[in-house]
């Protein structure tokens, strides 16, 4: 039993080598390809012993499990087995040169994978075409290796194999009249796996549809318009029926409009840009490789995708328009949907939190592009003041700085860092006068990250208790409000910046946590920029959620559901991305957790379970309490839609997407404002179609102080989950 899970990861290490030529790990699709391989029987044994070959090698080295298991190292290697069973009569010789190419083929993966990874840039089939070159160089000198003759002797081939019937088949498809580049583009799908027939074309144009509609429609869209631009140009396109090259447009077109890059319109728009590269470069690079008397294969392809990425890379403006695939899922329209429809906390989850440096209501005097100052380089900063219920910031007179609410009120770190710079012994203003000499006053600069720093201005003189060099956490009291500088009436001015000293040019960046108060709203606010005149406050956390919703990696659970327990662990990857692991229904819930709260990212496995209930509840919670508020949040899709009509979607997906599933989660009761035992949620989510709610599924949550949590959903269901209790603790 115990060799039973590495059976089934080698398994998939092997199926996943065939669907990873197409970015995939579908396991129907590879089945499919697998059988493809085998349209010419000596291809497909030579190709299977190849990713054999490989992935063994990859385990017997130690190589890291999950890139094995999802074919990384086995793809490459396949396509060096699968053209040398293609080129070469099958012999004793060849099975011991394929064995070599393929370990050749291994090594030169790993090696590109270490270069190409310091640029953040894949292998593609850069290690296959390195393989097979050095093969068919190589053979030149080989006496008893001979070239295969099967591709004259086809029907003889395909009626030992089969018989009569796969013949008649085979005849059939290919003498289909009309629609010449129809059949050009069969051909070509099938020369990926180095079959020349109609057949195996088809076969994997439906394994691509079944795989990804996003993919599919990306292979024609490439195809066609390398068919256009060939018209065009007058070059014969006819020539693609009988070399290898022609998948160069379809594997281009997924790479670079579906794959590496977000699907979208500008994704959709680039490809038809580069396909007609990619036809300069097959036709140019085809008459060089003639010296050598071989062919290019998937070079082009290689180049442009990389090239492509490459320069993506670095642009110094990125825009959410055209952007790379953060974390790439199973499909193409996966990563769409998840990039859609994650919520505002998932977007901005890269930027480091930063809160206000202050505690109670403050309301905004001026903001980004002020009225007054905040100018130019200085444009996207903050000033704050405290008012009264009558919108007053003194009592009396307002002639004295002590008059002023703000006035040497704490002042705090907005996150930890290091002290960079400070400024002190300047003066307060006599109120309505301004220091222009000295214009930030006493200030406060904390570096929290790389070309990352926080200012605090207009400070107490006298009142900074912190020395330059040391270290601060968040929350640690700064200094007090002040007067001094370029500032009429006491108030704190706060700017985010990319260097060290006082002054310096301010960055366009989101304030972490804060709520904003509208009359007898509350509005939170995960990550955002104040606006002028409005009334905000740093959240603070309900001790309850607090405790309740820390998941720590290694913390385990104990989930009771219709008296049926089971246990769920929370865990950590390699990419350092956290999850719930539900071992008993192999489902798994991607989440990250932060101070403000936890905000769940993904969700792999049975639908059913009560894994899949819990992340539908607490998609996005937050462990502050103010009642009444909400947080709105949307899901992917294709969560919640059957296929379909997530197969019609998934078409347009690019384009427009007109399903969604919208994530509401309200604040209801406590039952004490200062020691409460238990804190009342209600969480819905609801289908919609063209903007109209189809569906709707309501969750009421509990949440006690001893850590345990309750949902009540349809059919008065009860899903408990609570810690088990560590007996070291």
């Amino acid at each position: 039993m115990k060799a039973l899970p590495k059976i089934k990861s080698f398994y998939s290490s092997v199926l996943n080598s065939y669907s990873q030529i197409f970015f995939s790990e579908n396991k129907l699709f590879a089945g499919l390809l697998l059988i493809v391989s085998f349209l010419d029987f000596w291809a497909g044994i030579f190709g299977l012993i190849s990713v054999l070959t490989a992935n063994i090698t990859a385990y017997i080295l130690g190589y890291y499990k999950i890139s094995i298991k999802k074919g990384l190292y086995g793809f490459n290697a396949l396509l060096v087995g699968l053209g040398t069973g293609i080129i070469f009569e099958p012999s004793i010789e060849l099975t011991v040169v394929v064995i070599f190419a393929a370990l050749l083929t291994f090594f030169i993966t790993i090696a590109l994978e270490g270069f190409l990874a310091k640029y953040a840039l894949p292998y593609l089939s850069i290690p296959f075409l390195l393989g097979i070159w050095a093969v068919i160089l190589a053979t030149k000198d080989f006496s008893a290796l001979g070239l295969s003759e099967r591709s004259i002797y086809t029907y003889n081939e395909l009626y030992a194999l089969v018989g009569k019937n796969l013949v008649n088949l085979y005849d059939w498809f290919n003498n289909i009249q009309g629609f010449q580049s129809l059949k050009i583009y069969f051909l070509s799908l099938g020369a990926i796996f180095f079959q020349n027939n109609i057949l195996a074309g088809i076969i994997i144009a439906f394994g691509l549809l079944y795989y990804s509609r996003i993919a599919f429609s990306l292979s024609v869209i490439g195809f066609w318009s390398a068919y256009l631009f060939y018209q065009l140009i007058g070059a014969d396109f006819s020539a693609l029926a009988y070399t290898f090259i022609g998948f160069n447009y379809i594997l281009t077109s997924i790479a670079v409009g579906g794959f590496f890059v977000i699907p979208s319109v500008k994704s959709y728009s680039w490809t038809l840009i580069l396909l007609p590269i990619t036809v300069i470069l097959t036709a140019s690079l085809g008459h060089v490789f003639t010296v050598w008397q071989i062919s290019i294969y998937s070079l082009p392809f290689n180049i442009i995708v990389l090239l492509f990425i490459y320069v993506l890379k670095l642009r110094f403006n990125k825009h959410n328009k055209l952007t790379d695939t953060f974390t790439r899922q199973a499909t193409p329209e996966q990563s769409l949907y998840l990039y859609h429809t994650a919520a505002e906390e998932f977007k901005n989850k890269n930027f480091y939190p930063l809160n206000l440096p202050f505690k109670g209501d403050w309301t905004v005097m001026q903001a980004h592009n002020g009225n007054y100052t905040h100018k130019d380089k200085w444009r996207h900063a903050w000033d704050f003041v405290v008012k009264d219920d009558e919108g007053k910031q003194y009592s009396g007179t307002g002639d004295f700085c002590k008059d002023y609410y703000c006035y040497e009120k704490p002042v705090f770190a907005p996150a930890g860092g290091f002290v960079s710079e400070i400024s002190d012994n300047i003066p307060d203003n006599k109120i309505g006068d301004i220091n222009t000499e000295q214009n930030w006053g006493n200030s406060i600069v904390i570096k929290h990250g790389e070309y990352l720093f926080t200012q605090i201005s207009h400070l107490k003189e006298g009142s900074i208790e912190i020395k330059k060099g040391e270290y601060v956490k968040k929350g640690d009291i700064l200094a007090k409000v002040g007067n001094s500088g370029h500032s009429p009436y006491p108030h704190i001015h706060f700017q985010i910046q990319a260097t060290p000293y006082i002054g310096s040019e301010t960055l366009d960046y989101p304030i972490h946590n804060f709520i904003v108060k509208k009359e007898k709203k509350i509005e939170l606010v995960a990550f955002g920029k104040p606006k002028k005149e409005q009334i905000i406050a740093s959240v603070t956390s309900e001790k309850i959620s607090e405790h309740t919703l820390h998941f720590v990696p290694g913390k385990k659970l104990h989930v009771l559901f219709n008296k049926t327990e089971t246990e769920w662990i929370i865990r950590k990857n390699i990419l350092n991305q956290t999850y719930i692991f539900d071992k008993k229904n192999n489902t798994t819930a991607y989440f990250y957790e932060n101070d403000a709260g936890i905000y769940f990212t993904n969700f792999y496995g049975n639908k059913k379970a009560e894994l899949f209930y819990f992340f539908n509840a607490l998609y996005n919670v937050r462990k502050s309490f103010y009642k009444g508020t909400k947080t709105k949040s949307t899901i992917r899709p294709d969560l919640f839609f059957n296929k379909p009509t997530m197969f019609i979607q998934d078409f347009i997906a690019p384009f427009y997407i007109f399903l969604k599933s919208k994530f509401i989660l309200e604040y209801i009761e406590k039952d004490d404002d200062f020691v409460p035992d238990f804190v009342k949620l209600k969480s819905e989510i609801s289908k919609v179609i063209f903007n109209r709610v189809i569906n709707k599924m309501v969750y009421d949550i509990l949440i006690n102080k001893s850590g345990k949590i309750e949902i009540r959903f349809k059919n008065d269901n009860i899903l408990s989950v609570e810690p088990i209790k560590n007996p070291l603790n």
